[in-house]
């Protein structure tokens, strides 16, 4: 359900060109390489200086909030987005060192990494 979910997101963000075309990181056949090239070809005949940063784990620092206003900004409404506020609500999360489990605490930020669509809200932060 989550790759259908993903792929339908996807889709609606690229045709409605909600995606920059300067994206490259989590979109298929785009990469930090493919974002490298296409500056190289971009400056070939300049002298510049280019900052690169990859953003590999952007997506376990997504804020809820702000994820969720800014899907209701690009036009994500109705039973989907109460669907991902749903999905995010109520986490809680634990660190186990040698056997030992520590309290759960909740967590406002990220998205679970089992979710097939993790890294695709990562172009929204």
């Amino acid at each position: 359900m989550e790759s259908i979910i993903k792929q339908k997101m996807l889709d609606y963000f690229l045709n409605g060109n909600l995606i920059s075309k300067h994206q490259h990181g989590f979109l298929l056949r785009y990469s930090t390489c493919s974002q490298l090239l296409e500056c190289v070809e971009d400056c070939n005949c300049y002298t510049v200086d280019v900052a690169d940063i990859d953003f590999s784990k952007a997506f376990e620092s997504v804020c809820h909030s702000k994820l969720i206003r800014k899907l209701e900004v690009f036009g994500i409404g109705g039973k989907l987005l109460f669907w991902i506020k749903d999905y995010l609500a109520d986490r809680t999360q634990a660190v186990k060192v040698a056997n030992k489990l520590s309290s759960f605490c909740s967590v406002c930020s990220g998205v679970p990494k089992a979710a097939c669509w993790g890294h695709f809200c990562s172009l929204f932060i």
